[in-house]
């Protein structure tokens, strides 16, 4: 296996086709969010494993029956990929497929795999913004939010951090908003992955701030910013995660997909 370089990113595209479109992989083949890309062949690759910074997590793509790759693959993770998670921290190798081809309990038959379900929304309609008005609505874009008298700045920064190469970036290609309350930044909503059409979403409330209304306020209002700026808002979660589930479907999405994903200790 090979390391693709940034600028070679875009032979990975073609892959794609055939399978479910995870803005999450485009948006690092497009190079607008941070990732690794690692192939079969650094000419015409036929196969591939997309890592995203932001899920902290990968994605395989291609040709799932490519024996080359599938053979290499688990010791090029314990020697090549597992060192370098390691020095971010991560310890866990979560891994989902971009089309139903991919057999990952037999791919990774030497591991002990632990799996879960995620869903993927669509938005049919946008409903309207509710109002809040005990809480100051700060757009991310602007620099009001760096006000060093806030609290909690740094939840703020970290998130945009672990998605984005760096604040200029997800100014320029992102949006997003923060809901203040006093001297206490509360929530955060954003554009976490960014492709050419569809822009996906994060969100955080602090704990001791949910179930007030104040997550559904804001997410409303960056969804009618996506759709305002010509691009297609894209919800996904895991199963389990209920409230987010229901906040999509108060945001106006439907469910249209739902796919496994994989993933064991190193």
């Amino acid at each position: 296996m090979f390391e693709l370089t940034e600028e070679a990113y875009y032979k990975v595209k073609p892959l794609l086709e055939g399978g479910h479109l995870h803005p999450e992989i485009l948006s690092i083949i497009d190079r607008n969010n941070p990732g690794w890309i690692f192939v079969d062949q650094l000419v015409s690759p036929k196969t591939a494993l997309v890592w995203s910074k932001g899920m902290q997590g990968f994605y395989l793509v291609g040709d799932h029956s490519n024996d080359t790759f599938n053979r290499g693959l688990d010791s090029y993770i314990t020697n090549s990929i597992a060192p370098r998670m390691k020095e971010l921290d991560v310890n866990f190798f979560e891994v989902s497929a971009q089309h139903d081809g991919w057999k990952l309990e037999s791919l990774f038959s030497l591991r002990e795999i632990h799996q879960w379900e995620q869903l993927v929304f669509k938005l049919l309609h946008v409903p309207p913004v509710s109002q809040d008005s005990q809480m100051k609505i700060v757009n991310l874009r602007s620099q009001e939010w760096e006000n060093p008298e806030l609290m909690n700045i740094e939840f703020v920064r970290r998130d945009i951090n672990q998605f984005w190469s760096s604040l200029d970036e997800f100014r320029n290609k992102g949006y997003g908003f923060i809901a203040i309350e006093g001297l206490e930044l509360v929530a955060m909503c954003y554009s976490s992955f960014v492709t050419e059409d569809m822009h996906a979403i994060g969100i955080e409330t602090l704990a001791e701030h949910q179930n007030k209304g104040v997550g559904t306020h804001i997410a409303g209002l960056l969804v009618k910013e996506i759709k305002d700026n010509g691009y297609i808002p894209y919800w996904d979660c895991s199963l389990d995660n209920e409230a987010s589930r229901k906040l999509a479907i108060r945001l106006g999405f439907e469910q249209v997909h739902q796919y496994t994903c994989s993933g064991f200790g190193i």
